[in-house]
């Protein structure tokens, strides 16, 4: 959930009306000033733990200390600008890992050092899909507990007693 400055200065004789957003990320605990996205009000604001502290107050002529990430306005047809758009809003700085390919990373061991089948995935190549049919049962699906199902209902049975 972000925070918004509403922007309602008198530009040209209408209303700005311009939704400025602050990510909860950047301005968490910050104090400073941060500028319109549409007609560059400066506003002034101090938030502490993402609540809004004081302000927003404008400050006309001070320079602004950063930029709001995202902003849009809602009674005109809902034109926005995204982040990055030069002297307007600031980029988009949380970018995704350079070798990031669209699938998951094999997991080799798992969370108690034991290794994982081998860093082999534990579904079947998509041709098995198909003549198992609808029912999902696969080859090579194993107990979570790491031992045989015949190993867990021996146990299971000396516990009860049979």
């Amino acid at each position: 959930m972000c925070d918004i400055i509403w922007c309602k200065k008198e530009v040209a004789g209408k209303p700005c009306d311009t939704i400025n957003y602050l990510d909860p990320y950047c301005f968490w605990n910050w104090e400073g000033t941060i500028n319109c996205a549409e007609c560059g009000t400066v506003y002034y604001i101090h938030m502490i733990q993402g609540f809004m502290y004081q302000g927003p107050d404008e400050r006309p002529g001070e320079k602004p200390d950063t930029m709001p990430l995202y902003a849009d306005k809602p009674f005109d047809g809902y034109s926005n600008y995204r982040p990055g758009v030069e002297g307007r809003t600031r980029p988009y700085e949380c970018k995704p890992r350079s070798v990031l390919l669209g699938v998951a990373d094999m997991v080799k061991f798992s969370i108690r050092g034991r290794q994982c089948a081998a860093g082999v995935r534990s579904h079947p190549p998509p041709a098995w899909r198909e003549a198992s049919g609808s029912t999902g049962i696969f080859r090579n699906c194993r107990p979570r507990c790491g031992m045989s199902i015949s190993r867990s209902l021996l146990l299971a049975r000396s516990r009860i007693g049979n």
